[in-house]
């Protein structure tokens, strides 16, 4: 077995170090926005001169929090945020710390579940909802994207009292296209055969970009490429897979865990903790304001329709990184992506890719069974 990668380290131990950073900016006046979504574009946050956390869940011990209030035949992932946000506003010890930081909470228009709970956000903290388009190809998506962002720009202006300006939203499409790059860098090198790091070890990472500032999320980026670089290849690994579905936010990683415990090693995650967060860079030389409404419009959700691009983007990926099998992770209760799974299947049978369907929660009462379909499904693809 080779020894743990040194840089994952920097991950590891940066989450007091950025609680604390951000509890600093705030004290000096800086406003701390919160978002759930890729869709919320960092670029205007960040040039409107605030901070940014994610507060998407993945733990379960907030979850019976949120359902005093929401249905319990929803996803976790809604129930866990909810209740975490609940919890630290009504004096509780569950919440992370972070939480508490929070100035205003920007909501997006994705999935109906996520869509009302927002409507129940504002008794908590301060709620905007950014709309989205729900049919991306259409030609008056861009324009009415665009105006969203405009009216969101105008609130973080309101919000800060600083002026967002075109020079100043370009930096910042500089710098997230520089974050991007390097995950292209690190991704790259799991095309590998085998690749030097796992995919447990690059979902954890992954979780921090949603967290940390982009320069200390590049600088662990930067640190963890060039020690994989000089590292000697393992002995072959197992099976080849992908992962593809719904996200997995901090404190849920069983799915990737129970995998590679089996004896495979994951190369690529097609979701929102994977390359669907940074695929995608925003065109430098258009203007700013229209190049990010066409770059976050091409974020291929399950949440749009038609999504023809998503099941494109996903047999691409099986091509790239030449996996045996596909395990489609659905969070229980999210219908988009459950539904989804259907076109996927089909277009991967025509490539002959095998696709293994799982939908679970964030507790552990399955894993025993999703631990045998996933070792007969191991044995079919070796």
């Amino acid at each position: 077995m080779q020894p743990p990668l040194k840089s994952l380290d920097y991950f590891q131990k940066s989450y007091d170090i950025r609680v604390g950073q951000l509890k600093e900016k705030r004290a000096r006046g800086t406003k701390i926005i919160a978002t759930f979504c890729l869709f919320v574009p960092d670029e205007i946050i960040f040039a409107a001169g605030a901070g940014r956390l994610v507060l998407c869940g993945g733990r379960t011990d907030t979850i019976a929090r949120a359902e005093q209030s929401l249905p319990r035949n929803i996803c976790p992932l809604i129930k866990s945020s909810f209740g975490a946000v609940v919890d630290a506003c009504c004096g509780g010890n569950l919440s992370c710390a972070h939480v508490q930081l929070v100035d205003v909470v920007v909501a997006e228009a994705t999935c109906d579940g996520k869509k009302k709970m927002y409507e129940l956000l504002p008794e908590y903290l301060p709620t905007y909802v950014l709309d989205l388009p729900q049919k991306p190809g259409s030609p008056e998506a861009i324009t009415y994207f665009l105006s969203e962002l405009r009216k969101f720009g105008k609130y973080l202006e309101d919000l800060t009292g600083n002026a967002i300006n075109e020079e100043q939203l370009k930096k910042e499409i500089n710098s997230s296209n520089e974050t991007r790059r390097l995950l292209h860098r690190l991704f790259d090198m799991r095309r590998c055969d085998p690749p030097p790091i796992t995919g447990s070890e690059v979902l954890q990472v992954m979780q921090k970009q949603f967290f940390l500032s982009p320069d200390q999320f590049r600088e662990g980026i930067r640190q963890l490429c060039e020690e994989m670089e000089h590292r000697i290849p393992p002995a072959r690994s197992g099976p080849r897979i992908m992962i593809s579905g719904c996200p997995m936010s901090a404190g849920n990683t069983k799915i990737s865990d129970i995998v590679e415990k089996k004896g495979a090693v994951i190369v690529v995650e097609e979701s929102c903790t994977g390359t669907r967060s940074f695929w995608d860079l925003v065109e430098e030389d258009k203007e700013p304001w229209t190049a990010l409404a066409e770059r976050y419009l091409r974020i291929p959700c399950a949440c749009m329709t038609p999504n023809d691009q998503r099941i494109s983007h996903i047999v691409d990926l099986a091509r790239r990184y030449h996996v045996d099998g596909v395990v489609y992770y659905t969070l229980q209760f999210c219908h988009g992506y459950n539904i989804e799974r259907i076109r996927v299947q089909k277009a991967l049978k025509k490539e002959k890719i095998p696709l293994l369907a799982i939908e679970s929660d964030y507790g552990d009462s399955d894993v025993e069974q999703i631990g045998i379909r996933i070792d007969a499904f191991l044995e079919m693809v070796s």
